[in-house]
């Protein structure tokens, strides 16, 4: 949601800073070519939440240097010292690319890294990141969803899940829950595919364009 098209949202997020684990920022998949000159001004009303530049890294597709020049961008375009990486890949076999994403990420003075691969990596994944989401997908299959035995020693902090496709009245008792499985940090919503992340939840949303509306004479 880019600040000039949603500023109520931004507002509103600005406002949620104690309710606010981190929040991910997404200028066009990724920092862009260029700076957005809209971003200064409104990063600056969030300088009190975490912020996170988004990468994606294609689940192991894309080259580490392609992947550190869009960490370099997000430093000199806008001061990001958090990162989150999407689309990790979690085999095994791949441990070794992570771990120089991970670095590079590190070696750019990057402080908070988190990672999406949306579902369990291995435990040696999970040591390479602060956070890592271990649950994107929609609320139906959210409710047959657990953790393995080995990660319930994991401290909830490092821990986020992503749960799209809920009824508005699910929204609040997916939150509390996420907290009981043992995540973190959790971010649930109304919206659904193509692009769930697309905005707050709509029924959010409605609520924040309802109270801009001008009253009624």
């Amino acid at each position: 949601m880019h600040p000039a098209a949603e500023p109520q949202e931004w507002a509103w997020l600005a406002n949620q800073r104690r309710e606010v684990s981190f929040a991910v920022m997404n200028v066009h998949d990724g920092p862009g070519q260029d700076g957005d000159a809209y971003y200064p001004a409104a990063l600056a009303e969030l300088q009190n939440i975490q912020l996170l530049g988004y990468v994606p890294v294609s689940y192991g597709e894309r080259s580490v240097a392609e992947v550190a020049r869009d960490i370099a961008a997000w430093r000199t375009f806008y001061g990001m010292t958090g990162i989150m990486l999407d689309e990790l890949p979690t085999s095994p076999q791949s441990l070794a690319r992570c771990g120089e994403y991970a670095a590079a990420a590190r070696e750019a003075g990057v402080s908070f890294l988190v990672a999406n691969p949306g579902v369990f990596p291995t435990s040696e994944h999970l040591d390479l990141l602060d956070v890592t989401c271990v649950f994107e997908g929609t609320a139906a299959t959210y409710t047959d969803f657990e953790h393995p035995d080995w990660a319930r020693d994991v401290p909830p902090s490092r821990l986020w899940h992503l749960v799209y496709g809920c009824e508005p009245e699910q929204i609040d008792a997916v939150t509390s829950g996420a907290i009981e499985r043992g995540a973190g940090h959790v971010f649930a919503t109304d919206r659904s595919l193509p692009n769930p992340w697309l905005g707050l939840p709509r029924v959010l949303s409605a609520e924040l364009r309802f109270e801009l509306q001008p009253a009624q004479q």
